[in-house]
Order: structure tokens, then sequence, then C-alpha cells
């Protein structure tokens, strides 16, 4: 009881510090994608060709680095379900995005360069291995868009296998 009246209020003096921190950051943007993930490792593909992909992609706004237009988080989750088999593996990476109008119009087009981790669960138990990731978005207008992304990771298990691939999503920005 007493070990957590002590997380409890830690916890909650955590949060009281941390409302002025982050609030003279502007508010940030959030996005969510749902599509497509084709991986390219042999051994991936014969669990299933297609696997479905989606995505969270949180935006930070008044942060950017390396001359990027912004920073953005993104959690993924790239899954199958065949039949006995599944698997899934998930990203966690930190991108930066640089774009470019398309001329009187809404549309821009955005290229992704990020890198972080990937928890690898396909066979055995899971690997968590270093990747990255290069993209390339189309905004339709301010609140669509469609992303291809090739996604390529350091090798895992005992047949150097990659939880490396392309995705096709389609966005929805909040």
């Amino acid at each position: 009881m007493k070990r957590w009246m002590c997380w409890s209020a830690l916890s909650a003096l955590t949060a009281l510090l941390s409302v002025p921190a982050v609030a003279q950051f502007e508010e940030g943007v959030l996005r969510v994608r749902a599509g497509a993930f084709f991986p390219s490792d042999v051994d991936l593909q014969n669990f299933n060709k297609t696997w479905f992909a989606v995505g969270l992609t949180y935006e930070t706004a008044g942060i950017s680095l390396l001359s990027s237009d912004a920073t953005e988080l993104s959690v993924d989750l790239f899954a199958h379900h065949t039949g006995g088999s599944r698997g899934t593996i998930t990203s966690l990476l930190f991108t930066q995005v640089y774009e470019r109008p398309v001329a009187d119009t809404d549309s821009k087009w955005q290229i992704r360069l990020g890198a972080g981790l990937y928890v690898v669960d396909t066979t055995g138990p899971s690997e968590n291995v270093f990747g990255g990731r290069i993209g390339l978005t189309y905004w339709v207008n301010e609140y669509y868009s469609v992303e291809v992304n090739y996604d390529i990771t350091d090798r895992f298990g005992p047949n150097n296998d990659r939880a490396s691939g392309l995705s096709v999503t389609v966005g929805y920005r909040f």
C-alpha cells in the first residue's frame, strides 16, 4: 500500500511539473494510417505475401532538426494471420520530414527519413532490432495522404532474416 501511494504521488507530481514544459510548445498533429505491408525477406513472405499495416504518427510542432520541416514520432504495426501462422513487426521511429508544396493547391509532397527500434515477433521469441525508413508521402489535401515507405532492419534470428519491406498506406490527419 505504501509503495502504491509513493508511486501515485510521484506520478501526480511529474504530471503537474510537466504541464508548463509541454505548454511552451505549439500543438502537434496526430495522423492515423492503414494499408498493406509487403515483406522483402523470403522467409517472411512464406508466412503470407501481404501483411496488414496500421500506424499512428505524432508530428511535433516547433521542433525541427537537420533543417527539416517537421519531426515525427511514429508507431507502426505490420501483422499477418494465416492458417496457423501469425506474426507481427512493430516499429517505434523518430522521423525527419522534408516537404515541397504543389503550386496553387493544398497538395504537397513529403520525403521522410526515420530511424528507430523494431520489435519482430515472427518465429520463436521476439527480437529487438535497429532499423530505418525512407518514405514518400503525397498529401491530397490538408487531411488525407497516401504514403509509400521502405523499411530496412538489422538481421535477426538463426536465418539472418530482416524485417524489411514496402508499405503502402492511406492516412488521415486530425
